[in-house]
């Protein structure tokens, strides 16, 4: 695959990355504080398509329709990240939206609880409840998506509807899936010192937030330590030199159909200055365009 070259806006938002977010990741403990931020920072770092219908459900899930995507357009589920322990529908809002409308859908992003108040298994069931739930409404999602830890919970959900004879999605983006909890944090950032955003004080905090003492390589909290075989065709997008595009090399060896997109320069989820950042806009389009092909009638 070819790549765009980096422009100064491209330069810009990942030297916000690594000057800024990376220091707060590493500085502020509170989970909660690091909540309100990301809150913040979201809002004022991503946009919208235009024409972008917003509502939210009763079960507090983020309904999103892009302009000109049919009212009656097959179904995106998009799960945020955010190390299982901050994030919401609202932070991933434009990113979702970017990829709604060049995947020719709608997209539903569900609410789930959050570590260090509800660690393993909340999320995961959550994320299984709210699959359910459109189930249930008549309807099903046609492509399944989702970022860093919720690229976890993404390939979670698509493992729990092989393992129970449902329906599968058609497709499958995921955006530097944290697939393996397992292992020596230390080693793995060691081995990756492009590493731009994450530093290992965040990630070694949140993974004992969210494990709540259990066993990280237990496949219902590690998805690439279980059986991938049968899954839905996946596009793994994820940065060049981050920690994670180990897993993702890793995913695509061991599931059927995946290819790996590794965007060179960038930090991990770029795709959140969705809007505002052209390498996120292209990166989105890209994926777009794969779960277009792959979810059409």
């Amino acid at each position: 695959m070819t790549y765009p070259p980096l422009t100064r806006t491209d330069r810009f938002w990942r030297w916000t990355a690594q000057a800024i977010d990376r220091r707060v990741l590493a500085a502020v403990a509170s989970q909660r504080g690091l909540r309100l931020l990301f809150a913040l920072s979201a809002r004022l770092s991503s946009a919208f398509p235009a024409d972008t219908a917003v509502r939210t459900d009763p079960d507090g899930a983020l309904w999103l329709r892009p302009g000109g995507v049919a009212r009656d357009a097959g179904v995106l589920l998009y799960v945020h990240g955010g190390g299982f322990t901050i994030g919401s529908p609202r932070t991933h809002a434009a990113l979702a939206a970017h990829l709604a409308r060049a995947a020719g859908l709608r997209a539903v992003l569900p609410r789930y609880r959050l570590a260090p108040e509800h660690p393993f298994p909340a999320a995961r069931d959550d994320i299984i409840a709210a699959h359910a739930r459109l189930v249930g409404a008549g309807l099903f999602p046609v492509a399944l998506a989702g970022d860093s830890a919720g690229g976890n919970l993404a390939l979670l959900l698509a493992q729990h509807l092989r393992d129970t004879g449902q329906p599968l999605p058609r497709a499958m983006a995921l955006i530097a899936p944290a697939a393996d909890l397992s292992g020596d944090i230390a080693a793995r950032f060691a081995a990756a010192p492009g590493e731009m955003l994450i530093p290992p004080q965040w990630a070694r905090r949140i993974r004992a937030a969210y494990l709540g003492g259990r066993d990280p390589a237990d496949p219902a909290i590690s998805p690439l330590l279980g059986d991938l075989a049968g899954l839905p065709p996946a596009m793994i997008q994820s940065g060049a030199e981050e920690a994670l595009a180990a897993e993702a090399r890793r995913l695509v060896a061991a599931m059927d159909d995946a290819t790996h997109d590794p965007w060179p320069g960038l930090p991990h989820v770029w795709h959140l200055h969705a809007g505002k950042m052209p390498a996120a806009d292209a990166a989105l389009a890209r994926m777009g365009a794969f779960l277009r092909t792959r979810t059409a009638p």
